[in-house]
């Protein structure tokens, strides 16, 4: 046997006695279509890397991205072109959903791992927002949860049980909600200053 002989064998050995890395356990749910009068509200990383898929989908079909002043140096990149895009003031909820009213694709940036009750009142904030604007609470509500280990899932919800929903996810467990509040309506056109990231 010749010396490559024996070190192609060796190789060979190792290769298949060394441990394989699993993948890791995913349930991929499919992600709504982004359309007219859909708002919705993401908690995005704040480190550097790839968008999640949730993220990414719902900028590439945005209209309006709201977002908080924290996320904007890494996520600004991330906008597409022709997107408008503002820092989240007080009142915020109350933008989103006129915007999605008026016919707007809208997404809400917020940061992961806010304390719960941030958390929470966050999102309560958006319900009382779509109360006011008529939305009728059985609306159906989509939370698409994705965890640090990389496991996807998506629960099915009612607006009037959105914030007890949102409470019983982990903090470090990042969400999307997605609210087809004003379905079936255009954008109605309207004069723009300027687009693009504002702030």
């Amino acid at each position: 046997m010749s010396i490559s002989e024996i070190f192609h064998a060796a190789s060979n050995v190792r290769s298949a006695s060394a441990p394989r890395p699993q993948p890791a356990a995913t349930h991929l749910p499919t992600l709504p279509e982004i359309g007219a009068g859909q708002l919705w509200l993401i908690e995005a990383p704040v480190a550097k890397g790839a968008p999640s898929a949730p993220l990414r989908h719902a900028l590439d079909g945005a209209n309006v991205v709201i977002y908080d002043r924290a996320l904007a140096v890494r996520l600004a990149p991330s906008f597409p072109l022709g997107t408008y895009a503002e820092p989240a003031a007080d009142g915020a909820a109350g933008r989103c959903v006129r915007f999605a009213r008026d016919g707007w694709s809208v997404v809400r940036l917020m940061p992961p791992r806010l304390p719960q009750r941030e958390r929470v009142r966050r999102v309560r904030d958006f319900v009382d927002e779509l109360a006011a604007a008529k939305v009728p609470g059985a609306l159906p509500v989509t939370v698409l949860a994705e965890a640090a280990y990389g496991i996807r899932e998506a629960t099915e919800t009612r607006l009037d049980q959105l914030a007890d929903t949102v409470a019983t996810f982990a903090r470090d467990t990042r969400l999307a909600i997605v609210v087809v509040a004003f379905a079936g309506g255009a954008a109605r056109p309207q004069a723009v200053a300027a687009n693009g990231l504002a702030g």
